[in-house]
């Protein structure tokens, strides 16, 4: 029987993107008519930009190259082992035109992920604004509010940053001792997933950008 080294069967992630609906936009519609007037609306709006990009970036492996993936867009075709470790990166576009209007940014999970083997994988996520800043390392799982200090995304910021979108980079770490299974059990081994985040923007009527 041929044995084979082996931790865990895959990796996966999804992410979609949406802005906050209810009384976020209690303030928006298509246009508010006056006598000899329009008041035109402005626009908030938030897309993701090409599909997620799985790389390996073991420190025995050189180059840092892609990973495949598996039909369904999301799964790394690739079979882990101790010592392994990955990135995976989506890119976001944030859109804001309009006066006097402020909005936040926040990437949160709403499936949680599964971290297989548990406590044998670790995973951290960063996210680079379009001006190159990059926030701290933050827990895979974990909610967090955008740019940073409380502060608001402004049309002002968007429109200096132009057409350069965000970027989610989630970093996959796998340690533990080898598992040896045969050729059989490799399909059933633990999966390890990222879950299903979600990155939205929602308008807010404090704070920077915005004028009471």
């Amino acid at each position: 029987m041929t044995w084979r080294r082996i931790v865990t069967v895959g990796v996966s992630a999804a992410l979609v993107a949406g802005a906050a609906a209810g009384l976020t936009y209690a303030f928006w519609g298509d246009a508010a008519a006056a006598t000899g007037a329009v008041v035109r609306t402005g626009d908030l709006d938030l897309v993701l930009v090409g599909s997620p990009t799985w790389t390996e970036t073991s420190p025995d492996v050189s180059p840092a190259h892609a990973v495949a993936m598996q039909a369904d867009g999301i799964t790394a075709d690739h079979l882990a082992t101790p010592g392994d470790s990955f990135t995976v990166a989506q890119q976001f576009r944030t859109v804001l035109d309009g006066d006097n209007l402020a909005a936040r940014l926040t990437v949160r999970w709403d499936t949680a992920p599964a971290l297989l083997p548990t406590g044998q994988v670790t995973a951290t996520y960063r996210v680079t604004r379009p001006d190159g800043v990059v926030s701290a390392a933050t827990p895979v799982g974990t909610t967090l509010t955008l740019p940073g200090s409380g502060g608001n995304l402004t049309p002002a910021q968007t429109a200096a940053w132009g057409s350069t979108p965000w970027t989610l980079t989630v970093s996959l770490t796998y340690t533990g001792a080898d598992v040896m299974v045969p050729p059989a059990s490799v399909g059933s081994g633990p999966v390890t997933s990222l879950g299903t985040v979600t990155v939205s923007l929602d308008q807010v009527r404090t704070g920077t950008g915005f004028t009471p």
